[in-house]
């Protein structure tokens, strides 16, 4: 079997992926910044392996990449300019022998030409590599990650209006992966990966609300509030400004759509917001701490 290579590792779509492809008995190698992380996360699992890869440092990419066949490519949030810092990385895996490429993209990438992944669609459509694209619509994940501290403060603190998301758990968003990865039909297409309802953020802060027993309010800051706002808590500008744009899809009504292609590729309806917050209560009232 091909060995796959794995970005963004752990992480959240990466550590399920992983995770799932072993369960397919996948010769897998985790391509991570620190492999030591990644080794108290994965373990020794058989057919399991790990190398120090960096996007942007270029001395990691060489070693790391030889013997990969199948790529997984995941942009590390704090990229923006995926030109100088991630194409780089894409040549040499080219050069390496990888002959297929699956992109860890973005609900509307084909048409929010301004985003990081789409500059990384564009790239791979004219590399010649077998490549596929996985368009998730907004986790449900980083609700628990990169807004947890206003969360557990009771507030879902993001400038997306009114406007519905077909949101959708990462764990879905991995075994989705594993399936690309492992099976054949998959090359040249691109998978709109959606839950199976759109929710405002009122919506999803209520049924929060009465899965935790936590309340929990939508607060909807205005696009240069948030910016700030996540400027004071050291989050870099380059990332803010993806986070922006993508909640300017919600709040112009273009997050909505829902799409039976992530129940295709699992044989399964998608995880609901429901059980996301049944099995989130810890991580949001922090008891695991």
């Amino acid at each position: 079997m091909d060995l796959i290579g794995v970005t963004g590792a752990p992480g959240n779509v990466g550590t399920p992926l992983v995770r799932a492809l072993l369960a397919r008995g996948a010769r897998v190698r985790v391509l991570a910044r620190r492999p030591e992380r990644a080794h108290e996360e994965f373990g020794d699992a058989p057919g399991l392996e790990y190398a120090g890869f960096e996007f942007g440092n270029r001395r990691t990419y060489v070693s790391a990449l030889q013997g990969v066949r199948r790529l997984f490519i995941t942009r590390p949030p704090q990229l923006s300019q995926v030109e100088r810092d991630m194409v780089p990385a894409l040549d040499v895996a080219l050069g390496a022998g990888v002959e297929r490429m699956v992109l860890l993209s973005l609900q509307g990438a084909e048409r929010l030409t301004f985003v990081p992944h789409a500059k990384l669609e564009k790239y791979l459509k004219e590399s010649g590599a077998e490549s596929t694209f996985l368009r998730p619509s907004f986790f449900m994940q980083n609700l628990t990650t990169t807004h947890l501290p206003e969360l557990r403060k009771g507030e879902i603190y993001v400038p997306a209006g009114k406007g519905r998301t077909s949101f959708v758990d990462v764990r879905d968003v991995g075994e989705a992966g594993a399936v690309v990865l492992t099976g054949d039909g998959h090359a040249n297409r691109a998978y709109e990966l959606t839950g199976s309802e759109a929710l405002t953020y009122e919506e999803v802060a209520r049924r929060l609300t009465a899965v935790t027993g936590h309340p929990i309010r939508y607060t909807d800051p205005n696009p240069i509030t948030f910016f700030r706002h996540m400027r004071a808590r050291g989050v870099a500008t380059g990332q803010i400004v993806v986070m922006e744009g993508i909640y300017a899809t919600a709040r112009f009504g273009l997050a909505g759509r829902v799409t039976p292609e992530l129940a295709g590729l699992l044989g399964r309806s998608p995880r609901t917001v429901d059980e996301f917050a049944r099995d989130s209560v810890p991580t949001i009232l922090g008891e695991n701490e």
